[in-house]
């Protein structure tokens, strides 16, 4: 009689073991980087997005380099290109960007930006791979900075945020 509530015991707990190791640890994580968003009336990224651990991946990251992180939200700009998974928009200590991801398997190295000055505005279009929305402009006040890395092109306005950013996701 003693073996069985032993047996039970042990049942119980690879059931519980196995319940554990289902959870993802990036919606575990998942208000990590969440908090901010309030503060400027961000709906935060959800983690059922397709682009979720492109982003998070891309927050712990920027982490490891000093950047903090407060929000990870839904970017305007997703569906800017065809096959893109997805896009966010992050609010740093350093300030504010977006990130427009594609699949691992792709990048953004084909991709052509294509600038031009009109009345005080800066207008940007794309050409090459991967393929853009033919409707896809953007129009700034001020300059905007582009940075391919792998399978995610960041687009920041503020040239040091660009440059930093730049130096830390080189090769990355």
């Amino acid at each position: 009689m003693k073996i069985r509530p032993l047996g039970m015991l042990a049942a119980v707990v690879v059931i519980a073991s196995v319940g554990r190791a289902s959870v993802d640890p990036l919606v575990a994580q998942s208000d990590r980087y969440t908090t901010g968003c309030a503060d400027v009336n961000w709906p935060p990224l959800q983690p059922s997005d397709p682009a979720y651990r492109d982003a998070a991946d891309l927050a712990r990251a920027l982490g490891n380099d000093g950047f903090i992180v407060h929000c990870i939200a839904q970017s305007k700009m997703v569906g800017t290109f065809d096959a893109q998974t997805g896009a966010a928009l992050y609010r740093t200590d350093r300030g504010d960007f977006e990130a427009l991801f594609l699949s691992r398997l792709q990048n953004f190295d084909g991709l052509q930006i294509f600038e031009r000055a009109e009345g005080g505005r800066y207008l940007y279009s794309f050409g090459g791979r991967p393929r853009p929305w033919t409707t896809n402009l953007v129009d700034a006040s001020r300059p905007v900075y582009f940075i391919k890395s792998l399978n995610r092109l960041i687009v920041a306005y503020d040239r040091e945020l660009a440059a930093h950013l730049g130096t830390v996701l080189a090769g990355r």
